[in-house]
């Protein structure tokens, strides 16, 4: 993963990267103009398509729910409200389950169970009066082949689903005609006047009350309860005997269980008529909501818009933009062009502060793609905020924007960067000036607050003032807009959110930009400066007198940059890494030669001066392994500058050894860029000097030091920093007290006239 991370930085770089070193000719060149220009190009068409997520040919000036309209808007033309998609849905769903079911009601065989009780009961009622025996029961008690035999032996098989109990109890019944009656009655007025259905649970799901029972010369609109099926119609038929006042509960029991063998299922639900009634009200739903006429007032000037208002606001937009369309696809593309020049001039003026006032950044591809990427994730966390969740402007995470600018850059950069782009999203948010009004608020105080943040645990002091801030903005704002308390106190909690979330992500997200940008913050600067890092307990190890020269280096240096007011940390970490590239082979520098005879006696002073200088472009190379931002890296190459090696170029000139000119003697540069390489420059050759006093008492140091700085200005070593004469001066002195300090002197313990014997 880690190796991952480096290949793609170092490609990163070598697309984008412009030297912090760079050469006007180089910085112009075209390949790196068309770079810096594409970029910009790049993130106008990608703002301009991708934010915010609404439609991007539409007006901007329409007022959203929740904000107070700034004008009176009136219809200037007649046009439609149109239902959307979830109503059109709901409307539909009624509809369907408000269409009757229809069922066909068969009366033939509805007859044929009213029939059927007739002609059995009707049957035996005749063949019992043309008997000849004067009592069946008689009969049947003495003769076990009486005619009653016979005649249930016939029912027997005419009506095997009767059992034989049932038809031996009804061939002894006396009132037939008594029974008949009632159970015609039953089956005619209470069971078969609706119809029997076979099963109610086949049927489509109960919100379908309504029923339409198709019957022969008439048509019956009845609800579900009304149909009954098998089991209820048998329920029906018991609770209408029992209800009958002249049955006995045995005449209850008989005719029930003779009655319920001839009720049938009936009706049967028709799907094909169901469904061609339902299609037919889906074909007469309309889409239109309402309509608007021509001079209608929409919404009135400092009323609050609701949900209803948002959307005959939306159909109007919508109607403008057809309009619009109609006259030409110029005049339809004009907000998209409009969209895309605004957000061209915010990156234009971006660019021109960049180029006047931060040219390191502008100049650089690597800085300026980063910066970019900001601001991008910035407004891709907002939109993703705006549909997925609240759609509150006080839970959008501003603060991660002005953070990370001003920690990777500085405040005043953050600061115009948070404005701006404050700016942006009020515009692009239908002209919010209460959106504008918070992101720069809010992202100010995100600014100062993050301007000298050294450690990750400072972030929780950005966490209070944002808080803080929030709770104050929110209060105030949402008060001048009258808003309901309830409302105020979810907003101020809105806010609390953000301020609690925004500086929590950005410690995630730093490290990223850190890594893949080479960004050297204050944070990374003191976890390089930890004497517990892997690269420095390796120079510790494997070259220790250089680890104590660029301790001591460190010291001066940032004792130097705290005089004239440059980067004391980053002086100090530079100082740390300037000479890790004689790890390689630190027997060759004299203060890891300890006591022995040196490796250059026997070397060519040419080849001597090479490996000398290698160390350089070692030193670079070992850096970019370890992850070394780009700040500490060019401690490591110009820390030497071009410095010509004059022990190794005067015993040349007396071997008299051939060369054109003393450029193999000289360091590969470049020279210092910026005040702190300069002065660790300065602190490297002053410490190394100070070694060869004899008596380092305070004017010698002095003196050494001022001849030191007299060489590195005379020879032009620092021509392309900005150090004044009196930056130089400070740093003289400011060297001159940390000497003074390392070389004190000391009383001398006094010796024992006479050793004690162990």
């Amino acid at each position: 993963m880690r190796q991952g991370l480096l290949k793609l930085k170092r490609l990163i770089k070598r697309i984008f990267k412009v030297k912090e070193d760079f050469d006007p000719k180089d910085a112009y060149r075209r390949s790196r103009v068309l770079i810096k220009y594409g970029m910009g190009l790049v993130a106008v068409v990608l703002i301009t398509f991708l934010y915010p997520q609404s439609d991007l040919f539409g007006p901007l000036d329409v007022p959203r729910q929740g904000e107070i309209a700034p004008e009176n808007i009136i219809a200037e033309n007649s046009f439609d409200i149109y239902k959307d998609q979830a109503q059109l849905e709901e409307e539909n769903r009624l509809l369907i389950t408000s269409t009757p079911l229809y069922i066909i009601y068969n009366e033939e065989t509805a007859r044929s169970g009213i029939t059927g009780i007739h002609t059995l009961l009707g049957g035996l009622d005749s063949a019992k009066g043309a008997a000849k025996e004067s009592s069946i029961d008689k009969a049947v008690a003495n003769d076990q082949n009486s005619p009653a035999d016979k005649l249930v032996t016939q029912l027997q098989v005419s009506y095997p689903f009767i059992s034989n109990q049932w038809l031996r109890r009804l061939v002894n019944y006396d009132s037939l005609g008594k029974g008949i009656r009632i159970l015609d009655t039953i089956l005619t007025d209470d069971i078969y006047y609706y119809g029997v259905i076979d099963n109610i649970a086949s049927l489509p799901p109960p919100g379908f009350n309504s029923i339409i029972l198709r019957k022969p010369k008439r048509d019956l609109f009845l609800i579900r309860s009304q149909l009954i099926d098998l089991p209820t119609a048998y329920n029906t038929l018991l609770d209408r005997l029992n209800e009958a006042p002249d049955l006995s509960d045995s005449e209850v029991e008989l005719l029930y269980e003779i009655g319920r063998h001839f009720i049938l299922a009936n009706n049967m639900y028709d799907d094909s008529l169901t469904q061609a009634a339902r299609d037919s009200s889906l074909v007469n739903v309309s889409r239109v909501e309402s309509h608007i006429s021509s001079g209608d007032l929409l919404i009135r000037r400092g009323v609050l818009v609701d949900a209803g208002q948002e959307r005959i606001l939306n159909a109007y937009a919508i109607e403008m933009q057809n309009l619009a369309a109609a006259r030409g696809w110029f005049q339809a593309i004009m907000p998209l062009l409009g969209r895309m020049v605004l957000i061209g001039g915010i990156i234009i003026l971006i660019y021109l502060f960049l180029l006047y006032f931060r040219p390191d950044v502008y100049w650089s591809n690597n800085k300026l793609l980063a910066l970019l990427l900001i601001i991008g994730l910035e407004l891709a966390l907002v939109s993703f905020i705006e549909a997925q969740l609240a759609p509150s402007i006080y839970l959008y995470p501003i603060a991660i924007l002005s953070i990370l600018v001003t920690v990777l850059f500085d405040a005043r950069l953050g600061v115009v960067i948070t404005l701006l782009v404050a700016i942006l999203l009020g515009i692009l948010h239908r002209f919010n000036f209460s959106l504008t009004l918070v992101t720069a608020m809010a992202g100010m105080v995100a600014c100062f607050s993050a301007g000298e943040v050294r450690r990750r645990s400072e972030f929780y002091r950005i966490i209070l003032y944002l808080s803080v801030s929030y709770v104050i903005i929110a209060f105030v704002v949402e008060s001048l807009k009258l808003s309901p308390t309830g409302d105020v106190l979810t907003y101020c909690g809105y806010g609390l959110a953000s301020a609690f979330i925004a500086p929590i992500l950005t410690i995630g997200i730093l490290p990223l930009f850190e890594s893949l940008f080479s960004f050297s913050t204050n944070i990374t600067l003191l976890e390089l400066a930890d004497l517990n890092q892997p690269l420095l307990k390796r120079l510790a190890m494997e070259a220790p007198g250089t680890y104590h020269h660029s301790i001591i280096v460190g010291n001066l240096a940032e004792a130097a940059a705290k005089k004239i007011g440059a980067n004391s940390l980053l002086a100090r970490v530079g100082s740390y890494y300037h000479d890790i590239g004689k790890m390689e082979i630190p027997e060759y520098y004299v203060e890891n030669q300890l006591g022995i005879k040196s490796k250059h006696e026997g070397l060519n002073p040419t080849m001597s001066a090479l490996v000398l200088s290698s160390h350089v472009k070692k030193g670079r190379l070992i850096g970019e392994d370890a992850g070394l931002p780009d700040a500490v890296l060019g401690f490591v190459e110009e820390h030497h500058g071009t410095t010509l090696m004059k022990y190794f170029y005067n015993k040349a000139l007396e071997m008299e050894l051939p060369m054109e000119d003393d450029l193999e003697f000289r360091y590969p540069g470049p020279k210092p860029q910026s005040r702190e390489t300069a002065i660790v420059m300065l602190a490297d050759s002053t410490e190394a000097a100070s070694r060869t006093l004899d008596k380092p008492t305070s004017a010698r140091i002095n003196n050494l030091i001022q001849k030191l700085i007299n060489e590195k200005f005379a020879s032009g070593e620092l021509t392309e920093c900005d150090l004044t004469l009196k930056d130089l001066n400070d740093i003289k002195l400011a060297f001159v007290s940390i000497l003074i300090g390392v070389f004190h002197q000391r009383i001398p313990y006094p010796k024992r006239e006479e050793e004690e014997p162990i």
